[in-house]
């Protein structure tokens, strides 16, 4: 049937009843397309009856589970108060002389204790769905629970940058220094203090350090500045070396992708290949590391990759708008780690609610080893802290990579000593013991559900807890790692 009218309209072509066009509006009938762009009230001919075709499986291009590496091997504890306190044994008495003569006493000795503790933070996050959404038909199935879990991931996200850079990368503003005190912080934080700004502390303070071996060796620092250069087997094997007089026991180093990756092709030019052999597999599977202290286990993380240049956007509607803020630079003093050159500047201005968009200040120009000194007017209100990003000598507008913060002290002046390059992160070589450290939880992972009061459905997505560092010096860390 249908090849007797293919040849009726063949006929009627070359009789001349059937016209090119008739023929080509007949194809154009039968034509399925492509479809899919546009309303689908805009299809015609055959695309009008097909069924669309969507795939089920929601296809993800941001992290999932396995990419957790802090949070999944952290112990978990609970926590009772919204000021959790513990307390660290320092050391088991003085270093007077064990001997009695005979008949003698021995001399009265009494163990040191100090208290500490963290406040617990809270993490959270804002979901809504229309009621109109949950009563169509959706590819993900039961579409609040899809945004039940993906609220969580971004949760989670955020709980494991903070576990390592919570609080971190806070400047003294009048010499550039970056030690992790307190007295850097911003007034009236609500945020967490992570690994980095807990360690940092731990290196200087003495009231975290062993009073047992006081004189037998040097106090050597828990941090190693790489100046940008790659890690090296001697760097890990020496601060595995410090934990190790400190009694820690390092198991983890925690390092971006890219670094590891770096540090990995230091051992290509080893490979020997056999010439003539087949399916050869060449590179290197270097996931662990033998040292003093014990095997340390690799965990490439991308959490850790550092923080870049400055978004264009401001992350919140609720962010500080910088209005007429400035920020003017100078070189003053010296000491610093920053070669002779042209800096560029911008600055962000950060609230509870997030970082604004980005301010270009005024270039910096230096000689080798000075500081530079920005001097800010305008701040805005309510400003908790200020992130600056500093180009390389000679570098463009638009290539400054982030440099470090300040706590909001208003219109004043502000020091880059080059303590942290910029663009630049850390690795740590951790013990994750649960005597050395935890992350105490007031309230696990939760879902509350808001009062209906519009046809939508909003609910969040809470954790209540901190990180605990409880014996900072059992760790190690490097900084300006290169890559």
């Amino acid at each position: 049937m249908m090849t007797d009218a293919v040849n009726q309209i063949l006929s009627g072509l070359d009789q001349g009843i059937v016209s090119q066009a008739d023929i080509e509006n007949l194809n154009k009938a039968i034509t399925a397309g492509y479809g899919g762009a546009g309303k689908p009230t805009d299809l015609t001919y055959g695309g009008v009856l097909q069924a669309e075709s969507l795939e089920a499986t929601l296809k993800s291009v941001t992290f999932d589970m396995k990419n957790l590496k802090m949070w999944p091997a952290i112990s978990v504890d609970k926590a009772y108060n919204l000021f959790e306190q513990y307390n660290r044994l320092i050391s088991y008495g003085s270093d007077s002389a064990p001997y009695i003569g005979e008949g003698g006493a021995p001399i009265e000795e009494d163990s040191t204790y100090v208290r500490d503790g963290q406040k617990i933070v809270f993490f959270g996050t804002r979901r809504k769905v229309s009621h109109q959404m949950t009563l169509v038909r959706t590819t993900v199935g039961d579409i609040v629970a899809q945004q039940a879990k993906e609220g969580t991931m971004h949760l989670l996200k955020n709980v494991e940058r903070e576990m390592y850079w919570g609080h971190a990368h806070f400047i003294n503003r009048l010499d550039g220094s970056n030690s992790g005190s307190p007295a850097d912080l911003p007034q009236n934080s609500i945020a967490m203090s992570g690994l980095l700004q807990q360690l940092k502390k731990g290196d200087s303070d003495v009231l975290m350090r062993s009073g047992d071996f006081e004189g037998y060796g040097d106090a050597q620092s828990i941090a190693q500045d790489l100046g940008g250069n790659v890690i090296a087997q001697d760097d890990i094997e020496r601060l595995a070396v410090i934990a190790l007089e400190n009694f820690g026991s390092p198991s983890e180093l925690h390092i971006e992708p890219a670094a590891l990756s770096a540090f990995v092709k230091q051992f290509y030019p080893q490979f020997r290949s056999a010439p003539g052999l087949a399916n050869q597999t060449v590179g290197y599977d270097v996931n662990k590391m033998t040292t003093t202290a014990g095997t340390v286990d690799f965990k490439p993380n991308l959490f850790l990759r550092p923080r870049a240049g400055a978004r264009a956007l401001a992350v919140s509607a609720l962010a500080p708008a910088p209005g007429s803020f400035a920020v003017a630079s100078a070189g003053a003093g010296a000491g610093s780690a920053y070669a002779a050159g042209v800096y560029q500047i911008k600055a962000t201005l950060v609230n509870d609610a997030g970082e604004s968009i980005p301010v270009q200040g005024a270039a910096a120009t230096i000689t080798a080893g000075q500081n530079i000194q920005l001097t800010v007017t305008n701040m805005p209100a309510n400003v908790k802290y200020i992130k600056v990003f500093l180009s390389a000598a000679g570098g463009a507008v638009g290539t400054e990579k982030f440099a470090g913060n300040f706590a909001n002290a208003g219109n004043t002046t502000y020091v880059l000593a080059g303590r942290k390059q910029a663009g630049l992160g850390e690795a740590f070589l951790l013990d994750m013991s649960a005597e050395c450290m935890k992350f105490k939880q007031l309230a696990p992972l939760s879902k509350i559900n808001f009062a209906i009061v519009t046809t939508a459905l909003e609910f969040a997505i809470v954790m209540y807890g901190a990180l605990f560092v409880y014996t900072p010096r059992f760790n190690c860390l490097f900084e300006n790692v290169g890559k």
